[in-house]
Formats: structure tokens, C-alpha cells, sequence
């Protein structure tokens, strides 16, 4: 009889219909509720997290994402019981300690939705859907509503946002943004991250994928409704997806979509993404911050490419006929300013003068 480990070391009986799956299956139900959000209504702490501020009381501080007030003496408490040797050794586990988390029900597809494809979220979870969206559009009230768009790829650590700024020339005020990396990281903050164990919000946030997503995807019709100028900020993992949110775009009367892609070797993005995670975790252990999102090296090398180096730029190949304008900028050598290598149009490809 197969028997499969819970988050919490208990064990439970997989064969259905058996008489102790049913009390197992009680236990483990028992276990996924210590693991749920305070913000859940179901958790037993329950709390409206919307009434707290990150400042409570004009104490300095964040709200951590279990709704807890971090004051600067729990802050100090919480480095105290990590040791930069723990710290340096934590990867290691968490893609195994997500998979557990996963099998227990806790990715909020299951714990949320109310339908057996699990499509439709539950009122209260829809609730905080809407203030997320709400609030990051408001952040965008002065963006322009031109039509224009721009889908900016590349691996995790590529460096997007910098070379956008410093290197493409693009004024990130005159486009939302849209990326659920900041889906994750506003749930983070309404306490929407399911808690399992000592990992921090972000540590967790895969549990999380399927919802920002869903959150992202409806900012992004807000703003298609509107023809606001929107910067798409992902990977590009497949030629299928690319393709797909370019013919969105235009399906919403987007006149002008531009591509850029940052390339950086594979390797490049498995140093780049773990020193990304460790920054991100040292500041929460030091009281700042939802801590840093981890990225699996053996899911950034999933995505080699024999040709182009990762499928993610065969990918951006792929779709380059489509799009008004592109450029490709290589990233690779840490430190050094990304450069421009190669650009172009659907009428005539503009090829610099290096990759001739």
C-alpha cells in the first residue's frame, strides 16, 4: 500500500476507499490548515489582513506576509536564527520541500478555486484579486494609452530591467508593466502565500504560479480595454506563448509591438538567478523584504538549446517576423554593460556590423 510523507513528517494511505484513508485523510487536512495564510478564511488564525499598514502604529518595519508587524527587534530576532552557513546550504531542500507542499494541496489552485478544473476562485480570494489589480494600475494612472506594447525576454538574471533602462532607451513610466513575478510579490504582502515551514513568502511563491498568473492576465485585459502602453516581462519559455500574447496584443488593437531579448549563456543565468535568491533572502533575514524567489538550477538548464543556447531565444527567433521592431542584446559578461548585437524589422533585418 503506497504511503506518501506529509509536510509534517506524518504519513498517510493513498489507497482509496481504504477505512484508514479516511482518518489519515482527517490528519492531513488537519496539517494543510496549520500551513494555510492567515489571511485564509479557513486558517485558524484568521485575520482581515486588508486593515494592517506596513507601518503599524508609526513603528518602523514591515508587515511580514503572515500579517505579523516586523518590528526592527523581531527582525534582529528572526537573523539570529539563521546563520549565513544555513542560509548557504537552504537551496538545497526547497525544490524537494515545494514538491511535499504541492502534494499536500497547498498550491492555491487547489486551496482557492471552486471548480474542478480549477479556473474559478472563490469570492474572497476574487476580492483580493481585484485590490491587486486595482492598486497596480493605479500606479500606472499616468501611462499613456498609445497602443503600444513591448515583450522584453531573456533567462532569469538576464537583466531586463536594467538594460531596458540603460541600454534600449525605454521610459518604464510610459508602460505598465506586466509580470507576475510583482503579482507574487503583492501577495506576499496581503499575507496570500501559503506558509510552509520557516520558508519565506517568496521561498514559496511557486505555490502561488497558477494565481499571479491569473492576476496578470487581468491586469493586462484592463489595460488592453484601454490601449495603455504595456511592457510584458517574461522568459519567453516557449514560441507558443510568445506567439500567443503577440496576437493578443494585436487582437486588442495594439499598432505597435516591439520585442527585446537579453541573452546571457545558461550558466550565466544559474549563478546570476541563485545570487538574486541569496540577495533577496539576506534582506529578510535582516528584517526587509518578502525574502528571494529560487530558482532550480536543473530548470534553468531544462531550457539548453543545442543551436541557440536556450529555447527561450529560439523562442524570440521564432516570433521575430511578427513583431514591428526587435533587438537582441548579449548580456554575458557580468559587470560590463549589455550591447547591442542585432536588430531588425519584418520589411529588412538591420544585422550589426560584429555579427556579419
Amino acid at each position: 500500500m503506497a504511503r506518501t510523507n506529509g509536510l509534517d513528517g506524518t504519513a498517510w494511505d493513498k489507497d482509496d476507499g481504504h477505512p484508514e484513508a479516511v482518518r489519515l485523510g482527517v490528519d492531513a487536512l488537519s496539517s494543510r490548515l496549520r500551513y494555510l495564510a492567515a489571511a485564509h478564511p479557513s486558517s485558524p488564525e484568521y485575520q482581515d489582513l486588508r486593515a494592517h499598514s506596513r507601518n503599524v502604529d508609526g513603528q518602523p518595519g514591515v508587515v511580514h506576509a503572515d500579517g505579523e508587524h516586523l518590528t526592527a527587534e523581531k527582525a534582529d530576532d528572526r537573523s539570529a536564527q539563521s546563520t549565513p552557513a544555513d542560509r548557504a546550504d537552504r537551496p538545497t531542500g526547497l525544490t524537494a520541500i515545494l514538491a511535499d507542499a504541492r502534494r499536500a494541496g497547498l498550491a492555491t489552485d487547489r486551496l482557492h478555486t471552486i471548480d474542478d478544473r480549477r479556473t474559478v476562485w472563490s469570492a474572497e480570494r476574487a476580492d483580493l484579486h481585484d485590490q491587486i489589480i486595482d492598486d497596480l494600475y493605479a500606479k500606472a494612472g499616468s501611462v499613456p494609452c498609445e497602443g503600444k506594447a513591448l515583450l522584453a525576454g531573456g533567462l532569469p538574471g538576464s537583466g531586463k530591467s536594467t538594460v531596458l533602462a540603460s541600454q534600449a532607451g525605454i521610459d518604464r513610466s510610459h508602460f505598465l508593466t506586466l509580470d507576475p513575478d510583482e503579482a507574487k510579490v503583492e501577495m506576499a504582502h496581503r499575507g496570500m502565500i501559503p506558509e510552509v515551514g520557516d520558508l519565506s513568502p517568496m521561498e514559496a511563491s511557486d505555490l502561488v504560479h497558477e494565481e499571479s498568473s491569473h492576476i496578470t492576465k487581468q491586469l493586462a485585459l484592463r489595460a488592453y480595454a484601454e490601449s495603455k502602453n504595456v511592457i510584458w516581462d517574461i522568459t519567453m519559455s516557449s514560441s507558443a506563448s510568445t506567439q500567443r500574447r503577440i496576437s493578443d496584443l494585436r487582437a486588442a488593437g495594439y499598432g505597435e509591438v516591439e520585442g527585446v531579448f537579453v541573452d546571457i549563456p545558461i550558466e550565466a543565468s544559474v549563478r546570476r538567478a541563485g545570487s538574486r535568491y541569496r540577495e533577496g533572502q539576506e534582506a529578510y533575514v535582516d528584517g526587509r523584504g518578502v525574502g528571494g524567489r529560487y530558482v532550480a538550477p536543473e530548470a534553468i538548464r531544462a531550457h539548453a538549446d543545442p543551436e541557440f543556447g536556450s529555447t527561450n531565444r529560439r523562442a524570440f527567433e521564432d516570433v521575430k517576423s511578427a513583431l514591428d521592431r526587435w533587438r537582441r542584446y548579449d548580456n554575458s559578461i557580468d559587470g560590463d554593460p549589455a550591447e547591442l548585437v542585432e536588430e531588425g524589422k519584418p520589411s529588412h533585418d538591420i544585422v550589426r556590423e560584429e555579427d556579419r
